[in-house]
């Protein structure tokens, strides 16, 4: 169904050197019997490419993948000579354009030819003479362009140093326009035509000029002008250096400066304007220039952290130190080229501390044709091909060059002086297949596309072509047959009907399933025309949720992993009328590694004829799931079902039986005639999952048998390790294949929650067997492990069961976006952190500390890394976690647990490195922070917390004047002005003094009240006085009044309390004498026994003013406070008496 068709071709001899496939070893035997398993190497078939006969004497190598063959007519006889004259030390350059114009730079030399086919049957060239320079002229900085017609050719080159010629037409070679472009000095980089605005000149320094023939008054001239800048755009643009542009960590010998090193036209915008595309350092640029309008910087996005962070994952992402790796890689942007889905940017990775250091290669398409920044990469694909990499030959290392053919973009070629490296752009990577020029004077010297075939300039072969040649999956090596004894078609009878048939079905399903056949047999104009159809290209906005579109596409997909293998004769009976195969193959694991191929091819047909990004969601368990992860979804089964089928040949029994109980389970106890119970299982792979449920089943009942230790043991182990082997193979694929099934636009659609099928929940679900099966490893498998061994075996299927319950938990959690405020996604949240701690806690209490901490790190689970740091006492590793997940509040969670837990000195004893983080911690817990300041010297912060903290207490009065008498030590400490120093610290010593009047409570008052000196609570002023004059002081005294008179100071004379509560006081002195036996014969002198008189007396002596101090007499005589003293006239005769004297006194002063 799925089998392209194929014819071979014959190698050739060439000059060039290539890698080869060979069937034979050196010795001339095999290195695998026929029966001996092994990895399939595939038989390669070639065809032509359509439209054009590969005639023998133009192939010039053949790769595995690849036919190089010359192209077009002998090249003319000046450029034949100058190649032949030119010496080693000649700069030579070329440039093949797309309007089928070549021109080679030698020296001060410009020749240029047409070599495009059928359009001339001789190449005529002209050469014209450059500027003169003391640089090397560039292929890169001349621009051949034809008018409309074709009939007329003009011609503009500039030196490296900005002189411009211009030759209207090249008919005339000896008409020329010579201007000066003002590039201040700088060296040219490349001149990029953008018809009919004109020609755009870059300096490696960022300067761009638009060149612009006219005619003014009958005279050809050429006019320039810079094009407008915001400002900033360009800075931090520099002179090209030998580190290139690196991104991420320089060399040493880096500037820092970076460069222009790309510059493309785009399409047409509008009437009078173009887009124009700029590649610097790690940034790629949109432009918008007009003839009349300003130009416009439509957009800069910043590839740099996009690009290394895919590259990371792809290279080194299974790697367990991939967390050190990433601060070390070095990622340089090399190239780039335009296609009908964006811009191609080629980009090198290195980590320079590996041994031996190598140089990845990658690809990225950028969704650029709108005119806002891209956020993502529509597609990502790892070259397969690395170079060794040495820092002293980094300029060499990174002279690779991107040619992408064609609109589509599909195939890629790398190429450098000496090799073309094949790739593809999106997708799935392909075997390695490369050319290298190694005869002997050979260099590429430039590129080009013309028509859509990738073109190469060789010094020696000229203008060569490289193409793509069919390659077909077939049987192992030592079971090939030549194509023609093959049938054509694994569909069985005429394939040309079958496929028409299909396309004109009223079946819409059978109808798409024709398309991708067309599609298979390369008839892409018949595919495209046929989903055109079914989908009309005007609604090609995504669709509703489980549209027709994505039901289809998900039964397309569906019945592709689930194929019957049709030329198995054993299936005759059983195959549906229209049904196809993705495989001619009779043997299982090869039906399975075909049909994910077919399904690969599947992708691709479906990004090509644009159905991709138009999925939406489609219904699968109960609930709508994003269509691209159901077709991953498929892939990943198969890879779980190729993996399974491994396993198979090591346990046959187990996943006999286990097969066995699926097919019965499915009513399929019984296979149709011929066919094993293994037949019947692999072929439907959309359920392959059933396996996990029946091996599970299958242990539940042989160990509720009569079955020994040694025989549970190994039997819970080879579950665990079929378990595991398939899911982790389904989980690689899904990371691997990331990029491969997002979408490539954005639609601000809010996509469905993903739950992998690796993650299903329910009780038969995927998550429900892996917790079960981690249960019975920990509560039987441990206990009746009998050696270190074998305990050493179930706790790392413990460790990577976790990872794959874990992984599934991350996957559903990461679709669910932040989830604030979301009840489900805090649902989902909380059950995976319960069993995040659930499931690592056996291996924290069984002291597998690296195991533990190897998950802990990977879910964060931040609880488990401190405390395996606490029980190990590892100070270093608990700072490197604080580096490590400084962006994922390890820190915080750190410190917030020193204070649960009580270890403050801990706490308050961090490394200087998290001395900001610490602050901003304890900038909420202000009884701690005060501490920090002082460890950092911040005195003046820390006086304001402890003065904050002093205000606030209330509970402690021993403790409040602790943290004024600090906070007074800090405020003496600061640094700040000696005035507002003085300033806080009289505040602090009022209040101190406040405290001093409670510590001189008399300790009968403390007793009366039932308060303890040590632990009295903080008093206010108003209690203080009513301590020091109230009953409970039954011994008050003259000082202990005078105490309460200087308590006064503490209460606000706007008050209204305050003149009552100071006559209180002295109310309560005169009623600590018996006046009624105090004798007014000399009323003076007995006066002056009283405790009221005493305080008078010793308020004076202290320099008290008595007429502020001492309340209005005949106020005083009249208080409620005194009750029936106050109509006692003797009474009333003695205090007179007494102020009078106090007055005499006062006047007399």
């Amino acid at each position: 169904m799925f089998t392209p068709r194929s014819q071979a071709t014959r190698p050739k001899f060439s000059p060039f050197t290539a890698g080869r496939v060979t069937r034979n070893t050196p010795s001339g035997r095999r290195s695998v019997g026929i029966f001996t398993p092994g990895k399939r190497s595939p038989f390669v078939g070639r065809s032509p490419a359509q439209n054009r006969s590969l005639n023998a004497s133009s192939i010039i190598e053949e790769t595995t993948g690849h036919v190089v063959q010359s192209y077009g007519s002998s090249l003319p006889v000046l450029v034949t000579e100058a190649l032949t004259l030119a010496d080693r030390d000649t700069e030579l350059s070329v440039h093949l354009g797309e309007n089928g114009w070549a021109w080679l730079v030698c020296d001060r030399k410009l020749f240029i030819w047409r070599f495009k086919q059928g359009i001339t049957k001789s190449a005529l060239c002209k050469e014209l003479s450059l500027p003169p320079s003391d640089l090397s002229h560039s292929a890169d900085l001349v621009s051949v362009q034809p008018s409309g017609d074709g009939h007329a050719v003009s011609v503009m080159v500039a030196s490296p140093e900005g002189i411009v010629r211009y030759w209207p037409s090249l008919a005339h070679e000896g008409s020329c326009v010579e201007i000066s472009a003002e590039v201040n000095g700088e060296e040219c980089l490349c001149l990029t035509s953008c018809q009919p605005q004109g020609y755009v000149l870059a300096t490696v320094s960022g300067q761009l000029l638009l060149l612009t023939p006219a005619s003014v008054a009958g005279q050809t001239t050429v006019n320039s002008r810079i094009l407008q800048v915001p400002r900033g755009m360009f800075a931090g643009i520099g002179r090209r250096v030998s580190s290139l542009f690196a991104f991420g960590a320089q060399p040493a010998e880096a500037t820092g400066g970076t460069t222009i090193s790309r510059v493309l036209s785009g399409q047409e915008t509008g009437e009078d304007t173009r887009s124009l595309y700029i590649l610097t350092g790690n940034s790629l640029q949109k432009w918008e220039i007009s003839d009349t309008g300003p130009d416009k910087v439509l957009f800069e996005c910043e590839l740099g952290e996009m690009l290394r962070n895919n590259a990371i994952q792809a290279i080194w992402g299974s790697s367990p130190d991939v967390a050190d790796v990433a601060n070390r890689v070095q990622l340089w942007i090399l190239d780039m080229q335009l296609t009908r889905d964006g811009t191609v940017i080629l980009a090198s990775v290195s980590d320079p501390e590996a041994t031996p250091a190598q140089m990845y290669f990658v690809l990225a398409t950028l969704p650029t044709t709108g005119a806002s920044a891209p956020s993502r990469l529509s597609s990502f694909s790892l070259v397969n091909y690395s170079v060794k990499y040495q820092p002293q030959d980094q300029e060499a290392a990174l002279n690779y060059h991107l040619l992408v053919p064609g609109v589509r973009g599909k195939s890629a070629y790398i190429y450098t002086n000496n090799l073309v490296v094949f790739a593809t752009v999106s997708g799935f990577p392909q075997p390695q297949d490369k050319v290298e020029f190694q005869s002997p004077g050979d260099r590429i010297l430039g590129a080009g596309c013309c028509d859509g075939q990738a073109l190469l300039f060789s010094n020696i072969s000229g203008i060569v072509m490289v193409s793509m040649v069919d390659v077909q999956p077939s049987m192992d090596d030592s079971l090939a047959v030549e194509p023609s004894s093959r049938p054509e078609s694994v569909l069985g009878g005429d394939m040309e009907t079958k496929v028409e048939e299909l396309s004109m079905s009223e079946d819409q399903a059978a109808r798409l399933k024709g398309a991708f056949l067309h599609y298979c047999r390369r008839n892409e104009v018949q595919a495209q025309a046929i989903v055109d159809e079914l989908f009309p290209p005007e609604d090609a906005l995504p669709t509703e949720p489980g549209s027709r579109l994505d039901r289809l596409v998900a039964l397309l997909s569906q019945e592709l992993i689930d194929d019957y293998p049709a030329s198995d004769p054993r299936w005759a009976e059983s195959v549906p009328h229209d049904a196809g195969s993705s495989s001619s193959s009779l043997i299982l694991l090869h039906q399975l590694e075909d049909k994910q191929k077919a399904h690969d091819y599947l992708v691709t047909f479906l990004n090509t004829v644009g159905i991709w990004d138009r999925l939406t969601s489609v219904m699968v368990r109960d609930s709508f799931m994003p269509t691209r992860l159901l077709l991953c979804e498929h892939a990943e089964k198969l890879q779980a079902a190729i993996t399974l089928r491994n396993q198979h040949s090591q346990y046959p029994s187990l996943v006999d039986a286990a097969i066995k109980r699926v097919l019965q389970q499915r009513g399929q106890a019984v296979p149709p005639s011929g066919l094993t119970p293994q037949d019947v299982f692999y072929r439907e792979v959309s359920r392959i999952q059933d396996i996990l449920e029946a091996l599970v089943e299958y242990e539940e009942e042989a160990m509720a048998g009569d079955m020994s230790a040694r025989d549970m043991v190994n039997l819970m182990a080879n579950i665990n390790t079929i378990m595991q082997a398939m899911l982790q193979a389904a989980r690689k694929l899904r990371q691997s294949k990331n990029l491969v099934y997002q979408a490539h636009v954005d639609t601000g659609v809010k996509e469905p929650e993903y739950i992998p099928w690796t993650a299903s929940s329910g009780s038969k679900g995927v998550r429900s067997l892996i917790k079960k099966q981690h249960e019975v490893t920990v509560e039987q498998g441990l206990l009746e492990a009998a050696d270190v061994q074998t305990r050493g075996t179930f706790y790392q299927q413990l460790l990577e069961l976790t990872d794959l319950l874990l992984d599934g938990y991350i996957c559903q959690l990461e679709s669910l976006g932040d989830g604030q405020g979301d009840l489900h996604y805090m649902d989902i949240k909380e059950k995976y952190e319960a069993d995040r701690a659930a499931f690592i806690r056996p291996l924290v209490e069984a002291g597998q500390h690296e195991r533990a901490a190897s998950l802990a790190e990977k879910y964060c689970d931040f609880s488990v890394l401190v405390q395996l740091c606490e029980d190990t006492d590892n100070q270093e590793r608990l700072e490197r976690y604080m580096v490590q997940f400084a962006d994922k509040g390890f820190s915080d969670f750190l410190f917030k647990w020193y204070m649960d837990t009580g270890k403050r000195g801990k706490l308050l004893s961090q490394p200087s490195s998290q001395n900001a983080e610490l602050a901003q911690f304890l900038a909420s817990h202000e009884h701690l922070s005060w501490l920090h300041d002082i460890n950092t010297s911040k005195w003046d912060k820390a006086h304001s917390t402890l003065k904050t903290l002093a205000a606030k207490e209330t509970k402690y009065a021993a403790r409040k004047k602790t943290l004024l008498s600090i906070s007074k030590l800090a405020a003496l400490a600061s640094d700040q002005p000696q005035d507002l120093i003085q300033q806080q610290v009289g505040g602090i010593n009022n209040e101190l003094q406040l405290l001093f009047f409670q510590e001189n409570l008399p300790a009968e008052v403390l007793q009366n009240k039932g308060l303890d000196a040590d632990n009295m609570p903080v008093l206010a002023p108003h209690d203080l006085i009513q301590l020091y004059v109230g009953p409970e002081n039954d011994r008050a005294n003259e000082h202990d009044f005078n105490k309460a008179l200087d308590l006064m100071q503490y209460i606000d004379e706007d008050d209204p309390a305050y003149e009552g509560l100071k006559l209180h006081i002295w109310g309560r002195a005169l009623l600590k004498d018996d006046w009624s036996s105090i004798s007014t014969d000399e009323p003076l002198s007995a006066c002056s026994h009283t405790v009221f008189f005493k305080t008078v007396e010793l308020a004076f002596k202290n320099g008290v003013d008595l007429q502020e101090y001492l309340p209005d007499v005949d106020m005083l005589l009249s208080s409620e406070e005194l009750g029936g003293l106050k109509d006692n006239s003797s009474f009333q005769y003695l205090v007179r008496a007494g102020y009078e004297q106090i007055q005499r006194v006062m006047t007399q002063e």
